[in-house]
Order: C-alpha cells, then structure tokens, then sequence
C-alpha cells in the first residue's frame, strides 16, 4: 500500500456526489459509510439523500444540485460521479464512471492528491470488468479498499433509527413494474399474471412506480395498490413495510438490497450481470430460458420463468399475517 492510501482516517473531509439515479446513489452511500468507518468525515452532495438524512447519522447531507467546485474548496477529497464534471481542473476531485470513462477525458492530465500524495487510479469506473462477474457493490469496494487503502473488513453503519416494520411486513411484496428504459421493461401481462399467483399463496402484492406514471398503471394493476412517492424518504418508508421487492434491472432493487430484503431482479441478461443487486446475499437474478432475434429487437419477455419467483417464495396460506 502506497503512504497516499494510508492517509484517509480520523479527520479527514471527504464529500461524494452521487450520480441521480437511485441505483448509483446507493453505491456512493455503501462507499461514504466505508469512509465514515474509517474515521473521516463525510458529506453527500445528493437531493434524494437529503430526505433520508435522518436514517444516516454521522453523514453530512447537503440538497440541492451539487457545487463541485465549492465542496473542493472545503474538503480534502471529492469523489465525483462523471456526470457533474466541471471544466476547472480540480487536484483533490477524483471522477467516478460506472462503466466508461468519456473519451475526451484524461486522467492522466488531472492528478488527484490528498496532503500532497498523489493517489493512483483515483479517476477510475466502478465496473472495470463487466465480464467477471462481480456486482456493482463488488466493485465499488475494491475501489475502496485498492485506491482509497480502507478496510473491508470494518464493519459499515447502514441505515439507522428507521420506521419499525408493522406486523405484516413478511408477508408484503413490493413489485416495481418500470424503468425509464423500455427495453429493460418485463410486460404487463407478465407482472399481473405474477401478481396473481403470489396473491393466490397469500402474499401481499403491491406496486411502485414515479409519480407521472400513476394514473395509467393503476388501471394496468386495477387489483392491487399502486404506490408513488414524491421522495425518497416515501420509498424507503415504504419498504420498510415489505421483505420482498422485485424489480426489472432498476434502482428499485438496488435500494431493496441495500435494506436488507430479499429481491428478484427480472433481465434479459445473463444472471451474473454487473448491474444486479448485490447488497446482501438474499438477491436473485431471473433471466430468460431462451431469447432470440427478431426484426432487429431481442424477444425475451415470453421466455421468463416466472415459477422461479413463485417456487422460491414459501406458501403463506394458513400462516397468520
């Protein structure tokens, strides 16, 4: 371990800013509590986070759209998400990718020191082999633990002082049918017909989805809830009264992960994709038997196996809720 990576402890000011998605945002949070574990002092420039700052004692919250600029000033480190780039060159700011780096950027030209060390690979994605198999949360931990030096082995604070779960919490279910990606979507059919047979062994199924999209997808799942929030806080209100959530490729079973529940992640990719939830050990990935080509589009849908979600979710008929 290089003397730069050594320097990151008690006293040190780190701010991260989070990528918007929700998905991205609960890896920048897993790598503030690496931070916070290892003494600094950490702040997250998020608007979504600011709504739960209550479940995150010991972490600076700061809303709004973030200042890149003003938080280098104030901090001895700023681990940036790529997407709030700014043009000045910045020698404590290190920017972080999920995959790729842009092309007309160079690391190499824009060193990043903390206390005048320089720390290699700080300008760096999270994902550096898509291939091999690790999750986001994998990767995001070895940037922790190679460039930064933290310690894996200590143990992170998690969500903290949250809603106690009621009663029936075990028996809910949490289904988030959408993702701003079409092409990530399972169909309609495919989820009520899921629905239906979860309710049939007595769990509790209910449905999350962004506020714009409300009106029209309660008349999709006439027979359910159809739950919107307005921010986070709402969202992780809500899990807090389920144990499953399950989801296309999306933030929704990222955040599910992160809290500890047991998610099914619906994908046309291979079960071992980068992007799966991977917070706890309760994650499983549910991809098609068969897909194939069609007029240029990938046919998927019809080829997921349902009975997986349903087989691997016990019976609640006789128990009491």
């Amino acid at each position: 371990m290089s003397e730069s990576k050594t320097l990151i402890g008690p006293g040190v000011s780190v701010a991260l800013v989070p990528c918007p998605a929700l998905g991205d945002t609960t890896l920048f949070l897993r790598l503030a509590w690496r931070l916070q574990a290892a003494g600094a002092k950490v702040s997250l420039a998020s608007a979504s986070l600011a709504s739960i700052h209550e479940y995150l004692p010991g972490l600076e919250i700061i809303g709004g759209k973030p200042d890149v600029v003003g938080l280098a000033e104030r901090n001895d480190l700023v681990i940036c998400a790529i997407d709030w780039q700014v043009d000045a060159p910045l020698g404590n700011v290190a920017y972080l990718a999920g995959k790729k780096l842009p092309r007309a950027f160079k690391p190499e030209q824009q060193p990043v020191s903390l206390f005048g060390y320089e720390i290699a690979g700080a300008h760096n994605v999270i994902c550096r082999d898509p291939k091999a198999g690790k999750s986001m949360v994998q990767w995001i931990d070895l940037y922790a633990e190679q460039i930064l030096g933290l310690d894996l082995t200590q143990p992170i604070a998690g969500l903290q002082a949250m809603p106690v779960p009621p009663a029936d919490a075990e028996r809910r279910v949490a289904i988030f049918p959408t993702t701003p990606h079409a092409s990530k979507n399972f169909s309609c059919s495919g989820f009520r017909r899921l629905a239906r047979s979860l309710a049939a062994r007595g769990w509790l199924v209910e449905f999350v989805v962004i506020p714009a999209e409300q009106q029209r997808l309660s008349a999709e799942y006439a027979d359910y809830r159809v739950h919107a929030f307005a921010d986070l806080k709402g969202l992780v209100d809500f899990l807090r009264t389920c144990s499953v959530v399950i989801s296309n490729d999306s933030g929704g079973g990222h955040l599910g992960s992160l809290m500890g529940l047991r998610t099914f992640t619906i994908t046309r990719r291979r079960t071992d994709f980068t992007w799966r939830p991977g917070f706890n050990e309760l994650n499983y990935v549910i991809n098609p038997v068969l897909s194939f080509k069609w007029l240029g589009n990938t046919v998927w849908r019809p080829f997921i196996p349902l009975r997986r979600i349903v087989q691997a979710l016990p019976n609640w008929k006789g128990r009491q809720a």
